[in-house]
């Protein structure tokens, strides 16, 4: 149900029907009735309701007579076609007006806004009589038995925490033979946040079907007033709406009293009682006793729906653990297995119902070991490989304390089968090695097949031409110039693969920056570069605490790939710039960045700049940034390369040591 009010339509024209619920779906909410035993029903429930009835429907006259002599507040417009001889006697039967069966939408709804306002002066108006008329002195109310309420009966309710709905049941159950009333309905919050009915006793089949948003008026009042309500307390509510609302909500309930569940500072729903079985109406002290019920009623409901709640994230959390693939055991404080999942008994070969509740020795003293040391606090960060003794199974441990409010309540163990991941790791590494000598291969037979097919050229040569002065002078430089460059990518091959031990030692940054550009100048020699290179640094930069040999090296290869790829620019351009900065969240650090204008790297080499054999050189093997980012990841530092069509910034940043 929603705020909107609720109208009658009595027809069994499915298109009149349909008509009438779209034209008026932003209005009302239109019940449809169809037999006539059934209307009786329905108008009992909204006897202040605008009913709309079809004319050609059966019995539809005499429907009206009966109506307007028992629900006087009910609002009537028949419908019928205009001066047909049902309507012209439906206009003397005193109803609020005769319309078409088939207006227009514009004037079925300026018609139902006037009936709507119609009737809401008409209940203010009748309201007021009563007000009015009201005797001065209220009368003497008939003796009523005493409503005791005892916990015997809802001891059946407060057992069924497990099941909502028989709980809801067996709560109805109790306070019809607590308070001897014929009708009982309970209305609870779902988990979708409305108002529906939860179970009941002798309630219209119209009242099974309500449902409250959180938003509806009715919802809105008890939330703020929080009190009981009753038949007999109507006449103290000031504001007329509220009182025709809860007039209505009574009517529709079929209930006499309706008592708020309230529960954890939230509604949860409300209580609705109808009329003693003797007929006789409840006092003042029968409605404070039915509010003492009402609480017992809030406090099941409210650890009904507590328990759900726990029993609900018990068996997420049960379904989780079982279906990781990883091994969890958990103990108590004793050393009591509490928890064995699916995961442990596949690795350890083991039942949890053979284990679950026993020592957890009986598992494995290794294990039970590492989960007691865990308890004692003496627990490992680190995970623990051990191998099972029977199946001599490779796994990894991790164990971790259990607490609960700031105390040890346990410990569990988390177990992997490292077995699978040994493989793969193997495999992968297989493959890592498989790779690398392939393109090392591939690389290395291109840089060597040169060098050897000159030597051979010349060496076959030699006998014949071993007279020639010239020749055998060419032939020693040619020799000696190969050789040296076989000797540079050995060299390059064993510093990758064998990196050196470094010997860290704080040093100035402006003496790490000459001498890697003094071991940058045989490259500017050889290359006959015309450029230098503008150092740019400040004194007062903090010491760098690094292995100076290995970095300066390492700036040197930066400098070096700068002069070949400058040497056939006009102006060729080079600095290296040293300033303060940071690395990661307040740690300062030295940034160096060396800089040209050369025509940069291709874009298609970028993404594999640090992988070896990566070069743009006619010789080399690619291996001077690899071993850079190595330095720098040894060294605590980063790399940062930024290369466009008008040069490349190679960034190093470099911690300080004016904090570990």
């Amino acid at each position: 149900m929603s705020a909107l009010p609720t109208s009658i339509i009595y027809t069994q024209n499915t298109t009149l029907l349909q008509r009438f619920s779209g034209f008026l779906h932003s209005r009302t909410l239109l019940q449809h009735v169809s037999e006539p035993e059934a209307l009786d029903l329905v108008l009992h429930q909204n006897s202040s309701s605008l009913l709309f009835m079809d004319l050609c429907s059966p019995k539809s006259l005499r429907l009206i007579e009966e109506t307007r002599a028992t629900y006087s507040s009910v609002l009537i417009i028949a419908l019928g076609e205009a001066r047909s001889d049902p309507a012209l006697r439906a206009a003397t039967m005193d109803v609020y007006t005769v319309e078409s069966p088939d207006p227009g939408r514009l004037r079925l709804q300026t018609l139902f806004d006037q009936a709507q306002s119609h009737q809401k002066l008409q209940n203010e108006n009748r309201v007021l009589r009563e007000a009015l008329f009201a005797p001065a002195t209220p009368q003497p109310e008939p003796p009523r038995e005493t409503i005791v309420p005892s916990l015997h009966h809802f001891s059946r309710a407060f057992r069924r925490f497990d099941n909502v709905g028989e709980m809801l049941e067996s709560i109805v159950e109790g306070v019809a033979s607590c308070a001897k009333v014929s009708r009982v309905a309970v209305f609870a919050l779902t988990s979708d946040e409305h108002y529906t009915f939860g179970a009941g006793i002798k309630c219209m089949e119209e009242t099974r079907e309500l449902h409250f948003s959180k938003t509806h008026p009715f919802v809105r009042w008890i939330r703020i007033h929080a009190h009981s309500i009753s038949r007999s307390m109507l006449r103290h509510i000031e504001h007329v709406e509220q009182r025709i609302l809860i007039e209505q909500m009574l009517d529709q309930t079929g209930a006499e009293v309706i008592l708020p569940l309230f529960g954890r500072e939230r509604l949860n729903g409300w209580l609705c009682v109808g009329r003693a079985c003797s007929g006789a109406p409840f006092g003042l002290r029968n409605i404070e006793e039915l509010t003492e019920m009402a609480e017992q009623v809030s406090v099941a409901i409210e650890n009904s729906l507590l328990h759900e709640n726990i029993a609900l994230q018990k068996a997420m959390a049960e379904n989780l653990l079982q279906a990781i693939p990883s091994g969890i055991i958990a103990i108590g404080r004793d050393g009591t297995v509490r928890w064995f999942n699916n995961g442990a008994e596949q690795l350890l070969g083991r039942s949890a119902s053979e284990l679950i509740g026993r020592p957890v020795e009986k598992v494995s003293s290794a294990i039970a070991s590492m989960l007691h040391r865990c308890i004692d606090g003496k627990e490992a960060g680190e995970a623990q490989e051990w191998s099972e003794p029977i199946s001599q199974k490779k796994m990894s441990i991790l164990t971790r304390c259990l607490e609960q409010a700031g105390q040890c309540v346990g410990a569990m163990a988390v177990l992997n089968d490292l077995t699978q991941e040994h493989i793969l790791r193997e495999r992968q590494n297989n493959l890592e090695r498989a790779r690398f000598w392939n393109e090392l291969s591939s690389a290395i037979s291109h840089q060597i097949r040169n060098p050897l097919v000159a030597i051979s050229t010349f060496s076959q040569l030699l006998p014949e031409r071993h007279k020639d002065e010239e020749f055998r002078d060419q032939f020693q430089k040619l020799v000696l110039q190969e050789v040296e460059q076989l000797n540079s990518m050995i060299t390059q091959l064993d510093e990758y693969a064998n990196p050196p031990t470094l010997n860290f030692t704080p040093i100035n940054i402006s003496t790490l920056l000459d001498d890697a550009a003094k071991k940058a100048d045989n490259t500017k020699e050889e290359l006959n570069h015309s450029g230098s290179i503008t150092i740019t640094c400040s004194d007062e930069l903090p010491l760098v605490n690094v292995d100076s040999e290995v970095m300066a090296q390492s700036i040197a290869r930066l400098l070096q790939n700068s002069y070949l790829a400058t040497h056939e620019h006009k102006t060729p351009k080079i600095s290296i710039r040293a300033s303060c900065g940071e690395i990661g969240i307040d740690r300062p650090a030295v940034i160096i960045e060396v800089t040209d204008n050369g025509p940069g790297i291709p874009e298609e080499l970028q993404p594999n700049v640090y992988s070896p054999f990566c070069t743009t050189k006619n010789s080399g093997v690619g291996l001077g940034l690899p071993i850079v980012r190595r330095t720098m990841i040894d060294h605590g530092g980063l790399i940062d390369i930024r290369s466009s069509s008008k040069g490349t910034t190679v960034r190093l940043t470099l911690p300080t040591t004016e904090r570990q």
